[in-house]
């Protein structure tokens, strides 16, 4: 016997008493015993108050009307569950509560399975996160939260692998990008190696085949250390030996054509400018041996910047200034024909205007005057002379100039001499040589009999 309170008036009442002492309240026939604790509780209540332990569904049932009601659906979602099937004790469970949507035993199996869901995938997907099975734990986390939706511990765990996954991915990538990178690299390393290397043999033929120091010097500068550098360096030596003995052989020659075969044998030898020295020093030696204009600008034309190039230019400039013209030529010609012309006529005045009042050399005569003149010329007619006939011959008719701008004619006449005995005549043939100054007077004359 225990004592409760009356549910009508409160005061307190033995359970086994028929009715309240204090308010008649029928006592018996109204409470039950709890059969989870065994308190005694009021007959229509659903939960004991005090280990709320269903003792009622919703619809009146007692907790063995509502358990006789879902089974075997309920007993087979509590076999699987003991034997951690919780899926299908999860898919069980429903079964049961849909006969029975408020059965508390089946409201209390199906938490505890859920819990079993959630600690079960917790711990598998923890495990293959550890394991960095990234994927398969996302999966198992996803398949949980179909069942235990929104739960915090399952979505902060599937956040922290998704973000190791991503940055794993992100590694990944970044060492796909690399390998890739390196493999892009080894292949145009490769490519360009093999594409070096099918120039450095291109550039070897061509420098062995030139076979000049300076082809070779700048084949070792672009290869150094090149599959042909011993080769280069070998056949260099070579050349450079054959360059010095050459040279050797002709550097105190007074042939400028052993110097211009050095040239063309050693382009870019090594003693090339002391070869070009010497071309040039002995064009200019030959073209003061020659002296002419013509010499001059030959010198010029292969010296332009040669050592002797200035005083090339002013020789050959004085040369051409010294050089008649044609012009000059013809006017020289007119000039001793007119003279001869009044020698020959006896017109001694006109020839003496031709003269200055004294005449350095005038044939035999120095320093002559015009009567040392006169007289000369009135011997021509002398004896049994009538006339002579003096005629200029135009050819190798010779005129130069000297720096004072005089000048020098040299030519050859033909003399006739008409005698009083016409059987006694005679002719020869003479080459003058004569000076005649800027202010057209003959200052110098003399003449050689040829025949």
């Amino acid at each position: 016997m225990s004592l409760i309170k009356c549910p009508e008036c409160g005061d307190t009442v033995s359970d086994k008493a028929p009715i309240c002492p204090h308010c008649g309240f029928a006592i018996a026939q109204n409470f039950i015993k709890c059969p989870e604790c065994g308190s005694m509780i009021p007959n229509n209540s659903v939960l004991c108050p005090k280990c709320a332990f269903p003792l009622k569904q919703e619809n009146g049932e007692t907790k063995e009307q509502g358990l006789e009601k879902i089974e075997p659906a309920f007993s087979d979602a509590k076999t699987s569950y003991e034997s951690k099937l919780y899926i299908i004790a999860y898919n069980k469970i429903n079964i049961a509560l849909s006969a029975s949507p408020n059965n508390q035993e089946c409201l209390k199996l199906k938490e505890a399975i859920v819990v079993a869901i959630r600690d079960n995938s917790f711990k598998l997907a923890s495990d293959l996160f550890k394991e960095k099975e990234y994927t398969k734990a996302l999966a198992e986390i996803e398949t949980a939260l179909l069942y235990v939706p929104n739960n915090q511990k399952l979505i902060i765990l599937q956040n922290d692998i998704k973000k190791v996954k991503s940055r794993r991915r992100i590694i990944i990538s970044v060492i796909s990008i690399l390998i890739f990178a390196a493999v892009a690299t080894s292949i145009v390393y490769f490519a360009y190696h093999a594409n070096t290397e099918k120039q450095e043999n291109e550039a070897w033929t061509e420098a062995k085949d030139s076979s000049t120091v300076s082809s070779l010097e700048h084949f070792m500068e672009l290869y150094p250390n090149g599959s042909h550098s011993i080769e280069a360096e070998q056949l260099l030596l070579e050349l450079k030996k054959k360059d010095s003995d050459y040279w050797e052989s002709i550097r105190l020659s007074s042939d400028v054509s052993k110097f211009k075969d050095y040239t063309i044998k050693f382009p870019n030898g090594t003693y090339m400018a002391q070869a070009n020295n010497c071309i040039d020093s002995l064009d200019w030696v030959q073209a003061v041996k020659t002296n002419t204009a013509e010499a001059y600008s030959g010198y010029l034309s292969s010296h332009p910047n040669g050592v002797h190039s200035s005083e090339a230019s002013t020789a050959g400039s004085k040369i051409t200034s010294m050089t008649a013209s044609t012009e000059d030529i013809e006017s020289m010609k007119n000039f001793f024909s007119t003279y001869y012309a009044a020698v020959e006529g006896k017109d001694y005045n006109s020839v003496l205007d031709f003269f200055e009042t004294v005449t350095a050399r005038y044939y035999e005569l120095t320093n002559a005057k015009k009567t040392d003149i006169l007289a000369n010329l009135k011997k021509l007619y002398s004896k049994d002379i009538r006339q002579v006939h003096i005629k200029v011959s135009s050819d190798n008719f010779k005129v130069t100039k000297d720096e004072s701008g005089n000048y020098h004619a040299t030519f050859s006449i033909d003399v006739n001499y008409d005698r009083e005995d016409e059987s006694l005549n005679t002719s020869s043939n003479m080459i003058v040589n004569a000076v005649v100054d800027q202010n057209q007077k003959i200052t110098s004359i003399t003449s050689k009999k040829l025949s």
